[in-house]
């Protein structure tokens, strides 16, 4: 799926098309954002979903305890094994990811620098530790996770080797077998929205002759 954008660019602006208001399925007034784009991570957003995958891990927890009980005090029963076994991929799963995605968080609620900074001539995601110039992105994939902007893929002209942490938010479970050529961007639990980031990238990749498209969600308003 396509995305159009509005291209205005120099060393020191880029401008987007308006956030839409609630109800709106059209831009509204253009805006104007300032390169370079420094973002940092929103502590308050970054604690919140800590404590979600905290509890969502302690579920987990509870699951796999039930499951390894029923199978305990029921070993002869064809019905307990059908529940345990049913439940406990789901709980070891949530046991397992929770933790570790929260305590992600939290080590990135702590960060006090950017995590991303854009610029006129390149991205540099302090995340994974790299640089990309716009000159190196063929495509710039913007991703949707349950109809909300999640994070943008960059598909690049030559392969990089990064470290991208998979139990962050943000990051999409094919991070587990990324390709070499392509750099995923998180824009979630940040100090800046997720549309402001989308776009701006978005933009800055057309005008050095990327291609843009959209996975999971409606196109952009242009």
């Amino acid at each position: 799926m396509l995305l159009d954008t509005t291209v205005m660019v120099n060393t020191e602006v880029v401008q987007i098309p308006g956030t839409p208001t609630f109800g709106q399925a059209y831009a509204t007034h253009p805006s104007s954002v300032s390169l370079p784009l420094e973002v940092r991570t929103s502590a308050i957003r970054q604690y919140l979903f800590a404590l979600f995958m905290l509890v969502g891990g302690g579920m987990g927890t509870f699951v796999v305890a039930a499951a390894i009980w029923l199978l305990a005090s029921h070993p002869s029963e064809k019905v307990t094994w059908i529940v345990a076994l049913g439940g406990f991929p789901f709980g070891l799963f949530l046991a397992v990811i929770g933790p570790a995605a929260a305590w992600t968080s939290v080590r990135d609620a702590a960060r006090t620098g950017p995590v991303l900074i854009i610029r006129a001539d390149g991205i540099e995601d302090r995340y994974a530790e790299v640089m990309v110039p716009w000159a190196e992105v063929v495509q710039a994939r913007l991703a949707y996770s349950r109809g909300s902007l999640n994070h943008v893929r960059l598909k690049l002209r030559t392969p990089i080797s990064v470290r991208q942490n998979p139990f962050r938010f943000g990051t999409p479970k094919g991070l587990w077998h990324r390709p070499l050529d392509v750099l995923r961007i998180p824009v979630v639990l940040l100090d800046v929205g997720p549309y402001t980031l989308a776009q701006v990238v978005a933009t800055l990749v057309k005008a050095h002759g990327g291609e843009i498209t959209a996975e999971g969600g409606p196109m952009l308003p242009t």
